[in-house]
């Protein structure tokens, strides 16, 4: 038996309603006890005086790009670039080389995931053939290898007979689709927000509308066949508006999140041709920005994820239009949502944690984000008095250091990570 006391750390469980001072006391992998003062004896004791300790924290939307692209990404580096920003369970997308469109490539995620044993990795499938959105994939398949969802993230399907037919399977199979959205029409070549910065940078620019319609079809069809929808990466005013409204006639298969880097910066940080600023869906104007801090607050948004997609730095050196879309996020999401939304007190600390751990937790109906008793240990630990510049050169186990923030000055970073028990990552002193 094998056993860990995390001691003086104030512990924030927003699942359990827990604020406060506490010890946390965990029995081979699980948590045994949480309490204002445990007195037992342990194989290993944690100090987490002036800490804040939480479940271990739940990305949905990353990218680890193997198989195929390994040069961007491993499964073993995203891992540890997770563990190194407290996330200890992670839903990777499917638009890999091949794409995740069969039984064989979610199973080899699954099977590498489990050999490396660093975090959880829950794979997805994509909802057509390779991500084509002409085909629907063998959803059901799918399903059996281990895909916690179907998407085809990176894009939308624009064909709303498909997108109909994929919701009544997923609907009949109680699986969870998860909708990128956006209108190819609307798009037409768009590298940025369409507004006054692309027109100052002379570039091709995707109107909010793009996206905005796409949300209501996506939330359309979810009404008509009743599947639990889950709409990715939310980033306009529209679209908040658009679930707010869903959530508002009682409509509870609908679920939403919103990527860190879009309630923090704007389409201004594109200036200077910044290709780290360049990804899908695009940094938006202030005005978007203030209305989706208004969503979270109102708790129209039930997740905070980073679409961690790293990239060659090839890939990001080309000039703007023809740079890769997309941003590494990984290592830094606490302290963005820590530093963009607590501290301006838009939210509370235990507010922005719910939405990294039990929200999406439920969402994926996953039994983690929680530190009640027989849970299993993943715990994370945070110094929140800790300001520090993020440098994609040095403080970055990913392979990607494509970060939009590079160079910014966060406050709260992660010092220690415990998946199952076992601590998988502390900060080098």
């Amino acid at each position: 038996m094998s056993t860990l006391l995390i001691k003086n750390g104030h512990v924030i469980d927003p699942a359990n309603g827990i604020d406060a001072p506490h010890d946390v006391y965990v029995e081979d992998g699980k948590i045994k006890e949480v309490a204002k003062s445990i007195d037992r004896d342990a194989d290993e004791v944690i100090d987490a005086a002036g800490l804040v300790v939480t479940p271990g924290l739940i990305d949905m939307q990353v990218h680890f790009r193997e198989p195929g692209r390994e040069d961007k990404e491993t499964i073993e580096t995203g891992s540890l670039a997770a563990l190194s920003g407290g996330v200890t369970s992670v839903v990777v997308m499917p638009n890999t080389t091949p794409a995740a469109d069969n039984q064989s490539v979610v199973g080899y995620v699954v099977k590498k995931a489990q050999e490396l044993d660093l975090i959880n990795v829950y794979p997805t499938g994509a909802i057509t053939v390779a991500q084509k959105g002409n085909q629907l994939a063998e959803i059901n398949d799918l399903k059996n290898a281990g895909a916690i969802a179907i998407t085809d993230d990176g894009v939308d399907v624009q064909d709303e007979g498909i997108l109909r037919r994929a919701m009544e399977y997923a609907k009949t199979l109680d699986v969870l689709v998860m909708s990128h959205c956006e209108t190819d029409a609307l798009t037409d070549g768009g590298v940025m927000h369409e507004g006054w910065v692309s027109t100052q940078l002379g570039l091709p620019g995707t109107p909010a509308i793009s996206e905005d319609l796409a949300v209501h079809k996506n939330i359309m069809l979810a009404k008509l066949t009743g599947a639990r929808l889950h709409l990715l990466h939310n980033s306009t005013s529209g679209a908040v508006k658009a679930i707010a409204e869903a959530k508002k006639e009682g409509f509870q298969n609908i679920t939403a999140e919103v990527s860190v880097q879009h309630f923090a910066l704007s389409d201004e940080a594109c200036l200077g041709y910044n290709t780290n600023a360049k990804m899908y869906p695009p940094l938006r104007s202030k005005d978007h920005i203030k209305a989706v801090i208004e969503a979270i607050k109102h708790d129209v948004i039930d997740a905070f994820t980073t679409d961690h997609a790293p990239h060659t730095d090839a890939e990001k050196q080309e000039p703007f239009e023809d740079a890769a879309f997309g941003s590494t996020g990984l290592e830094t999401s606490f302290a963005v949502m820590n530093t963009y939304l607590v501290e301006p007190q838009h939210i509370s600390l235990s507010k922005g944690i719910e939405k990294m751990t039990i929200g999406p937790a439920k969402i994926l109906r996953i039994e983690k984000g929680t530190l009640s008793k027989g849970a299993d240990a993943d715990i994370a630990i945070f110094d929140m008095k800790n300001k520090w510049v993020f440098n994609s050169h040095k403080h970055t186990y990913s392979k990607g250091k494509n970060c939009i923030f590079n160079g910014l000055k966060l406050t709260g970073k992660c010092v220690k990570t415990i998946v199952g028990g076992v601590v998988k990552y502390k900060e080098v002193e």
